[in-house]
This record gives C-alpha cells, structure tokens and sequence, in this order.
C-alpha cells in the first residue's frame, strides 16, 4: 500500500500543475485601446464587442467604399429634403462637406415655436465609413456644436482593433480620434470579450463621463439589500477599497448558486467614481461573470473561484489612461 507520502506527492503535484496551467494562461497577453484607455487581456480572449458615444452621439463604422459614403449621403440628404423622416420631421437647413471624404448635414424644424436642429456626419477612410445621426441641438448652441463636428471629422481616421495611437485621443470601433479631452462633453466606450476555451465566462471594461453624481457600487449593492433578498447564497469573496494605477476604487467579488443549484457562478465587479464631466477621469468599470447561458439562466462556472479570481487579478491591473496630450 502507498505510503502517505506518496498520496502527499500526487496532490501536491497536481496542485502544481493546476497552478502552471493558470499562470501559463496569462503568461500572453494582449493589448486593447477603448476610449481613452487601455487594457491587457489574455490571448485566449476573444473580442465580442465595443460600444461608443462621443460629442454626445454615438458613432458607427462600417466597411465601404467612397462609392459607399456619397450614396449614404446621397441617401440621407434626399430624406431631409423630401422630410421623410416621420418621426423626426427635420428638413434640409444646410450642407458642410470639409473634405471630399467628409460631410456634414444639418436638418431644421419648429417644435411650439422653438427651432432646433439635427447633424448627420459622415467620414471615410482607408475603406472605413463613420456616421452619426442625432437631434434636436439647441438652436443658441448649434454653432459651436457644428464647429465642434468640423474638429472630429478632421480628427476621426481609421484603427484596426488591435492597433494602439501613441497621442492623446479616443478609440472607438475601427477608429481613432484625435483629441486631447480637455473639453466637457459625454463620453462613453465599452469593449466586452468571452473566454475561447470557457464560453461562459465574459468580461466588459466601461467608461463613462458622469453629469451627475451616483453612489458607489459598494453603496448601490448595500441599498439592493441583495444579502437580504438571497439570504445565505451570495458569498463574498473580497470587496472594500482597491486602486489601480492611481484611480481610487471599489471591488466587490462574490460567488453565487446556480440556477439549477448544481454548482456556482460568480461576479466580479471593479469600479471608479470618476469626476463630473471630466472625459479625462470618467467612471471606469470592470464586471466579469462566470456561468453564462442562453435566454438569461445561469449556468454552472467552468473555472473554479480561485482560477477566475487570478483572471480577474491579471486584467484590472493593467487598467491605465493612454496618454494626454495630443499629438498630431
């Protein structure tokens, strides 16, 4: 019979292994730019996703030609004439093109007396189209707003996903604007990605520039009253004060039954308060979740606390600004 230091071997061996297994899974890391940030992943992260909102607005992208941009514009200019637009009713006030590969329309109507406008931009570059839509602008506030869509349609170019500038700026889905975010305005980027080999494991890091103040996550979980509400199956792992890279914040880590209480699941949650209307210190935030499923369940996690803690570990450490001063 195997003596009890032969069984004291195999275990620790295993546990060895285990721990090579989780360090060799961050031993490669990437790098991604989202908003005026960055962020290491591991390789095995797989990019599902970004969002943006800048000058207010959110900006889209998409692959086309120059072709492609003067029919889009072709397409929108003849709405605004036509005032085809239902539920908008905006009509053709004027056009701005500051470039052959970039265009503004403003669109104008009266609502109970009060004028108020709308822009649609567009850009091209390197095979990439940019556009926003929005409405209504104040009509004592529409020049500096459309002075201040000349300055992005001079500044947005195109990045590829893994690209990351050097200057002071905002990256946003296959593109970069060069900026140095010293004026106020809503700002907001998200990246989200899942786990190659653990499907179920997903993580976003979020900025947002705040207008107004908001209770921490500490706070916001306290007034949920969530330990009330699930007595005894929320279990926390870690939570209080942790800074990174000089942004003072907060984390809560907890883990969590099942939906059909065969095993855990987990959240894990790292957040800033930012200051108001500042895009150069805006809320940040990083949520990762284990035991993703379909339709809303939540499943069983297919890593273990202790391994999606050392994931989360590996990423919010690299949470840092990108530079601040702008460069041309």
């Amino acid at each position: 019979m195997p003596s009890p230091r032969f069984f004291l071997a195999l275990m620790l061996l295993a546990s060895s292994s285990v721990n090579a297994a989780e360090s060799q899974m961050f031993e490669k890391m990437k790098t991604y730019c989202f908003g005026r940030y960055l962020v290491d992943v591991p390789y095995e992260a797989e990019l599902k996703g970004q969002g943006n909102t800048y000058l207010s607005t959110t900006i889209k992208t998409e692959r086309g030609s120059e072709n492609f941009l003067r029919q889009k514009i072709e397409n929108r200019l003849n709405e605004l004439k036509e005032g085809k637009t239902a539920s908008e009713r905006f009509l053709l006030n004027r056009e701005i093109a500051p470039s052959k590969t970039s265009h503004l329309l403003i669109g104008y109507k009266e609502a109970f007396g009060s004028p108020m406008f709308s822009i649609d931009s567009f850009k091209w570059d390197q095979g990439w189209i940019f556009t926003t839509s929005r409405g209504p602008y104040d009509n004592k506030k529409i020049d500096s707003i459309i002075a201040r869509f000349n300055d992005y349609l001079k500044s947005v170019r195109y990045r590829s996903d893994r690209e990351v500038p050097k200057g002071a700026g905002f990256c946003i889905e296959n593109g970069f604007i060069a900026n140095d975010g010293k004026i106020p305005q809503l700002e907001r980027a998200s990246i989200t990605f899942s786990l190659k080999k653990n499907p179920d494991v997903w993580f976003s890091i979020d900025t947002l520039t705040l207008s107004k103040n908001q209770p921490s996550i500490l706070e916001r979980q306290k007034a949920a009253k969530l330990d009330e509400r699930f007595s005894g199956k929320i279990k926390s792992i870690k939570e209080g004060i942790r800074i990174v890279n000089n942004m003072q914040g907060e984390e809560s880590l907890s883990e969590f039954p099942s939906d059909d209480q065969t095993g855990i699941a987990h959240n894990l949650i790292w957040e800033t308060p930012g200051e108001l209307n500042n895009p150069l210190k805006p809320m940040v935030s990083l949520e990762m979740t284990s035991g993703e499923g379909v339709a809303g369940v939540t499943g069983v996690s297919s890593m273990s606390t202790k391994q999606i803690q050392a994931l989360y570990e590996a990423i919010v450490k690299t949470i840092r600004l990108r530079p601040t001063t702008e460069t041309r």
